[in-house]
């Protein structure tokens, strides 16, 4: 009997993608570090982790009239979709209106409820506000990883367990540096 194609595929919701440092330069996926929040025969969407954008969680709550006086949690760019829609990758002990299971330990959040839940101080124990999603045709991301037609070793992705220090922990080019170290470490204890 066949089996139908997308059950021999991964499914990744839930991992860590690190962008393989022979990935060229002017990639956009360059250095970066994307969570998974979903994999299914529609699509794979993730959040690109390790983009700061400078603009403040505190800018986007007073914009829609919510007092949020911490202005240090910043926004992530979290990919080129829908730049302007919101969501927050948080850890799961927390929920808001519109809040969807993303792996075994977290949960996104998109709705406005969720300033309001943080405006009054309401917080995930880890939370990372992002503009914008990462997607893949079904199908796609599994053919990037295993280097099948046309992707080669150049576009793949290294995979990695999530973890908290790493997600919400660190950013920028230190968030991609710890990943990094992270997938070699893994791949060492394979073989030791």
């Amino acid at each position: 009997m066949a089996q139908n194609s997308q059950s021999l595929l991964e499914n990744y919701q839930g991992t860590m993608l690190v962008a393989h440092p022979r990935l060229p330069l002017g990639n956009p996926f360059k250095e970066t570090v994307i969570y998974v929040t979903q994999d299914n025969t529609n699509a794979t969407i993730g959040l690109v982790l390790n983009m700061n954008t400078g603009t403040s969680v505190q800018k986007i709550c007073n914009e829609k009239g919510i007092l949020f006086t911490d202005g240090s949690p910043k926004i992530y760019k979290g990919g080129p979709i829908n730049s302007t829609a919101l969501m927050m990758l948080h850890s799961n002990e927390w929920q808001s209106e519109h809040t969807q299971e993303a792996g075994l330990s977290y949960s996104v959040s998109s709705d406005t409820f969720m300033f309001e839940k943080i405006g009054n101080g309401e917080y995930p124990i880890y939370y990372r506000i992002f503009a914008g999603i990462t997607a893949w045709q079904p199908g796609q991301l599994n053919a990037e990883i295993k280097g099948h037609g046309p992707y080669t070793d150049v576009h793949s992705w290294l995979t990695l367990s999530p973890n908290d220090e790493i997600i919400f922990g660190s950013q920028g080019q230190e968030q991609y540096a710890r990943a990094l170290e992270c997938c070699s470490q893994q791949i060492f204890d394979q073989y030791i």
